[in-house]
C-alpha cells in the first residue's frame, strides 16, 4: 500500500488539530515493512527446492545422482524469489518473529524522532507496519501514568481492524484523534507550549 501526497496531507491536518488543544505530541509512522526477512526467503528457497527434485525424481529418467541435486538449484532461485511476494513472506515467517522486529523498528524510530525527549514527556507514536499487518503504540512516561490500561490495547487493536480492512489511512486519522482527545483530558496546550516534533507523517 502507498500513501499518496493527499492522504498524507490529511493526516498532517489530524495531527495539528489533535495537537491544538494539548501540550502533547502524536507522531505517526507508516512503514512498508519493518524488516526484510531473510529467513522466509531461505525457507521457501528450501521448500521449492525439495519440489523440484521430487518432481524431477518421479518425472525423468535419469543415470546419475547428481541431476537430483542439480534439480534442486532453479527451485532455491525460484523459492527465494517467490518470497518477495508480501502474503508469502508472511506465511512463511512466525508471528513472534514478526512481532519482535515490529517492536525493535518501533523503539528505534521513537528514538530516533525524540518522542522521549519532549518537555513534558508527554510524546506518543502511533507506528504501523504494513507487511506484518502489525501496530505499536509507544507513549511516553508522562502520558502512561494518567491513561487508564486497558486505552492502548483498544486503540492498538481498532487500528488493526481498519489495516486488515485495507484503511489505513481512516484507522490512523481516527487512532491520532483518539489520542488528541486523551492528552486533552490531562496535558491542556499552555499558553508558551512549543511544536517539538513537525506535524508530519513519517513514512519509510
Amino acid at each position: 500500500m502507498e500513501i499518496n501526497e493527499k492522504e498524507t496531507l490529511l493526516i498532517n491536518e489530524a495531527i495539528k488539530e489533535a495537537e491544538s488543544h494539548t501540550s502533547g505530541e502524536v507522531v505517526p509512522v507508516i512503514l512498508r515493512k519493518s524488516d526484510f526477512y531473510p529467513v522466509a526467503h531461505f525457507r521457501l528457497a528450501l521448500i521449492v527446492s525439495i519440489l523440484f527434485a521430487i518432481m524431477t525424481y518421479y518425472n525423468y529418467d535419469f543415470n546419475d545422482p547428481i541431476i537430483l541435486i542439480w534439480s534442486q538449484v532453479p527451485g532455491m532461485i525460484v523459492g527465494f524469489l517467490l518470497a518477495y511476494i508480501p502474503a508469502l513472506k508472511r506465511l512463511f515467517t512466525t508471528n513472534a518473529e514478526m512481532q519482535e522486529e515490529v517492536h525493535q523498528r518501533a523503539i528505534q524510530i521513537f528514538h530516533e524522532n525524540k518522542v522521549s525527549m519532549t518537555k513534558g514527556r508527554t510524546g506518543i507514536m502511533i507506528f504501523i507496519s504494513l507487511l506484518e499487518r502489525k501496530v505499536e503504540v509507544l507513549a511516553d512516561c508522562g502520558i502512561n501514568e494518567k491513561v487508564e490500561k486497558n486505552y492502548w490495547n483498544d486503540l492498538v487493536q481498532t487500528l488493526i481492524g481498519h489495516l486488515k480492512e485495507g484503511k489505513a489511512v481512516e484507522g490512523i486519522i481516527a487512532a491520532i484523534e483518539s489520542c488528541g482527545k486523551s492528552l486533552k483530558e490531562s496535558f491542556p496546550r499552555e499558553d508558551d507550549d512549543k511544536n517539538e516534533i513537525p506535524d508530519v507523517l513519517i513514512i519509510d
